[in-house]
């Protein structure tokens, strides 16, 4: 019996793989973010996965591993919630915005945004904490580049 909920319970952890993966959970939590945003139009395409390994590059190195421990992460989660509150207390409130650009950077990276991804960013907007405006503004600065 013991047993059954422990395993109940190592289902709601956060995120699962983060402990045995070697790589910081912060890091891990936002590299699934970025998967779960380039999967919910229902394409997970060459030019999100670019734009998911620059972003991995640049801010923790080693994004290719990073990125396949992410897509596992992902496809293990129940929802985002447990990735969201892993990254924004690792994430300090004034460097969200310029998270919620990478974040955008991804969704902008196939060309085209949808619906999905549009409600995803909202909700990850609210769950970090970024303003509707800082998040429209990341939006506007990623849409530049």
């Amino acid at each position: 019996m013991k047993r059954i909920f422990a395993e109940l319970a190592a289902l709601f952890e956060a995120p699962g793989a983060a402990a045995s993966s070697g790589f910081d959970p912060a890091a891990l939590a936002l590299a699934a973010l970025m998967v779960r945003l380039a999967r919910a139009d229902g394409e997970f395409d060459e030019g999100e996965r670019a734009a998911i390994l620059a972003a991995l590059d640049a801010r923790f190195g080693n994004g290719a591993a990073l990125l396949a421990e992410a897509e596992r992460a992902e496809a293990e989660a129940l929802d985002h919630h447990q990735f969201t509150r892993l990254v924004k207390a690792a994430i300090a409130p004034e460097d969200r915005a310029a998270l919620m650009e990478e974040l955008w950077r991804v969704v902008l990276a196939d060309g085209a945004r949808d619906d999905e991804e549009n409600a995803l960013m909202r909700q990850f907007a609210s769950l970090l904490h970024v303003s509707d405006q800082e998040a429209a503004l990341a939006r506007r600065r990623a849409e530049r580049e």
